[in-house]
């Protein structure tokens, strides 16, 4: 009973979060801006970070909202590109400067969130190795991928082909690699935001065109379509191909149409869902190692605490992460 009172209290202030501050902007201007496409990002961190709890402090309702988190690392996927494709629509030049760019963002912080992760298996009695300070994770390394694909393109390719190239390879990355394991999708319907970052970036005006007339009408759609969908997923996410697949990504397009349709009327955004979404990248790398410290240092707490009490400790971590990584960062841009 703690459990579930605890855990609906942590989803209604995520959605508190999420909400606070949210007005209705008929004007548009403010669709898919930095401000709200930060907040967006700060929700969807912590829901990911959800479904990484250890199986001993599992419960029903974090498995439920876990079974969805996947759609907020296709939404990173989607802000990644987007951003990436904004910078070289503005400036094109800047594509010859990228990876100059581009590395230090995604290594640095990386680097740091391995030197507190060693810190914190030394401190629990676990081995550690010089070697920890240089991996780079799984979702990490798809998402340098996705970045080479897009940097190939963009470099050496006619402005007409760039982004149906970008697309038509990350989309048959993503197939392949999910045919050659058979079994577990890891990263692969996850990593087709970018082809909907990109598309996103070529019809933005599009859809907020379509979304206009109808508003209402169009997003209740998408409701009830994203429900239906998720219905289906929680019933068949384990059947091979058609449900750890193809279904996951229709779920995932219906789920990311109906949060950007909704946005091109309602502006969200606050000081702490701006300052979630700063360190979003970092909440990513880090949660896991509050895991490993609240497990060492409370063990057998109740799911509802042990869960709160990560989220707490993983954005203590990002923060302290990502202003150590602002600092090195700015001494690295001096340097160049």
């Amino acid at each position: 009973m703690m459990t579930n009172l605890i855990m609906a209290g942590i989803l209604l202030c995520l959605l508190g979060l999420l909400l606070a501050g949210a007005k209705y902007s008929p004007d548009g201007t403010h669709f898919f801006d930095r401000e709200n496409s930060g907040a967006m990002r700060g929700f969807w961190c912590l829901i990911v970070a959800l479904v990484h709890v250890p199986v001993g402090y599992q419960n029903r309702l974090q498995d439920m909202i876990g079974s969805f988190a996947y759609v907020g690392v296709t939404f990173f996927f989607l802000t990644s590109v987007y951003g990436l494709r904004l910078a070289a629509e503005k400036r094109p030049e800047s594509i010859r400067y990228f990876w100059r760019h581009r590395l230090p963002k995604l290594l640095v912080p990386c680097v740091l969130a391995n030197a507190v992760r060693m810190a914190a298996y030394a401190a629990g009695g676990s081995q550690v190795s010089p070697w920890m300070l240089a991996a780079i994770g799984g979702w990490v390394r798809w998402l340098l991928v996705c970045y080479l694909i897009f940097w190939l393109c963009y470099r050496f390719l006619p402005e007409t082909y760039r982004d149906w190239a970008v697309c038509g390879l990350v989309a048959a990355f993503s197939l392949a690699v999910y045919l050659s394991k058979q079994s577990g999708t890891t990263w692969c319907p996850e990593v087709l935001g970018f082809v909907w970052g990109i598309l996103l970036g070529r019809w933005k005006n599009r859809f907020t065109d379509w979304t206009d007339k109808g508003w209402l009408a169009k997003n209740a759609g998408l409701c009830l379509l994203s429900g239906v969908l998720g219905v289906g997923y929680l019933m068949g996410k384990g059947i091979p191909f058609w449900g750890d697949y193809v279904l996951k990504i229709v779920l995932g397009m219906a789920i990311l149409g109906l949060i950007l349709g909704l946005n091109t009327k309602i502006s969200i955004g606050n000081r702490v869902s701006r300052l979630l979404g700063a360190i979003s990248y970092e909440v990513f790398l880090l949660h896991d190692v509050s895991f490993f410290m609240l497990e060492k240092v409370f063990p057998g707490l109740n799911s509802g605490v042990f869960i709160l009490m990560s989220l707490l400790v993983t954005a203590a971590l990002s923060l302290a992460v990502q202003r150590i990584s602002a600092r090195v960062l700015d001494i690295l841009i001096k340097k160049q």
